[in-house]
């Protein structure tokens, strides 16, 4: 349910202000953080139940411990606001402003520190652009293993495969994808990581969001079983030849 809660939070968010996390160019601008909440109550009046304010969906969204690509750095995020860079105390807010960013301000000390942050291609990380002056930042998750795609756990997920409504998936080495069905063909791009626990995992990012699964592959790789973390639910793929 919280899931849910969450997605329907970020739709609200670009259906009622425009606001994609992403622009060409970046720059500061003036919040709009209240106004943005503010939907988040008119919405409970029609739909009844509690949502989280886009903000507070952000801030845990963002949640989690992340390594620094380029330095050691280590961040970690709280769903509270707190946090802490390597040994330092951090906190940090989230919220939008007019120029279509959703940011994040941390403070670590007298210093402040405000970024507009979008996701990457990977599905996992996140990057944070510097609106004032600052360095830019790429985050991904610490507790993951970015698999390359010649890796021996990887690498069979190469090619093209159907699942048992017809639908053909293809993933080719630079990590593109393309998935066709009766709607028609979609492009994208996908990712394959290792948790700390040794699960295998397959993101698919499409236009509009992405898809988690943890895979297994059979021996010589023409059979995949596909579960969405959560759930019961198990997909079977083949793949074509």
């Amino acid at each position: 349910m919280k899931k849910k809660i969450l997605i329907l939070t970020f739709a609200l968010i670009v259906g009622s202000t425009g606001l994609t996390g992403c622009t060409e160019e970046k720059k500061a601008g003036k919040s709009t953080t209240e106004k943005v909440d503010s939907y988040t109550s008119e919405m409970e009046d029609t739909l009844g139940g509690q949502l989280s304010a886009p903000s507070e969906a952000v801030t845990k969204a963002i949640s989690n411990t992340w390594a620094v690509q380029g330095n050691n750095d280590i961040y970690e995020l709280k769903s509270d606001g707190t946090g802490k860079k390597n040994d330092e105390d951090l906190t940090f807010e989230c919220g939008f402003d007019d120029e279509n960013n959703i940011t994040l301000l941390m403070r670590i000390g007298d210093d402040e520190m405000l970024y507009a942050i979008s996701t990457d291609e990977t599905g996992y990380g996140i990057e944070l652009t510097s609106l004032d002056g600052g360095e830019d930042l790429y985050f991904l998750p610490a507790n993951l293993e970015f698999l390359e795609m010649t890796d021996e756990r990887a690498e069979g997920i190469l090619g093209e495969w159907s699942d048992e409504s017809g639908n053909t998936y293809k993933f080719d080495e630079d990590k593109s994808m393309e998935i066709k069905g009766e709607s028609g063909k979609t492009e994208g791009t996908f990712s394959v990581v290792q948790d700390e626990n040794g699960t295998l995992l397959l993101r698919i990012v499409v236009s509009g969001g992405s898809l988690e699964y943890e895979y297994t592959l059979n021996e010589d790789n023409t059979q995949m079983d596909l579960v969405s973390p959560g759930t019961d639910t198990v997909h079977h793929w083949t793949k074509n030849k």
